[in-house]
């Protein structure tokens, strides 16, 4: 699901940024175009959906993980939320270095 919700944010700020200048006359609408395809390369989205996968991947399984393992009732759960959130966000820096590294 997040790759493709990444797709569809690709798509919308886009179209965003074509109704912006068509709307306000900053640079025509022929210039945008010939912009968008001069600059365009295909890499950038392939890298973009695989860096997606594998943050969507670590979010989910180390979010289950400490779920499947809370123990404690409510204030368990609140703590193991805790927990998930705060390595998730480190693991999801380090394997953006890492994904940065190999791939670009």
């Amino acid at each position: 699901l997040n790759p493709l919700l990444t797709l569809m944010s690709f798509i919308m700020g886009l179209l965003g940024g074509y109704l912006l200048i068509a709307a306000t006359g900053i640079i025509k609408t022929a210039d945008y175009l010939t912009g968008i395809q001069f600059a365009f390369n295909g890499y950038y989205i392939t890298y973009s959906l695989m860096k997606t996968a594998v943050f969507s991947f670590i979010i989910s399984s180390l979010s289950a993980y400490y779920g499947y393992n809370a123990i404690g009732g409510s204030l368990g759960v609140g703590r193991s939320a805790t927990k998930a959130i705060v390595i998730s966000s480190a693991m999801i820096l380090i394997f953006n270095l890492i994904l940065t590294r190999i791939m670009l």
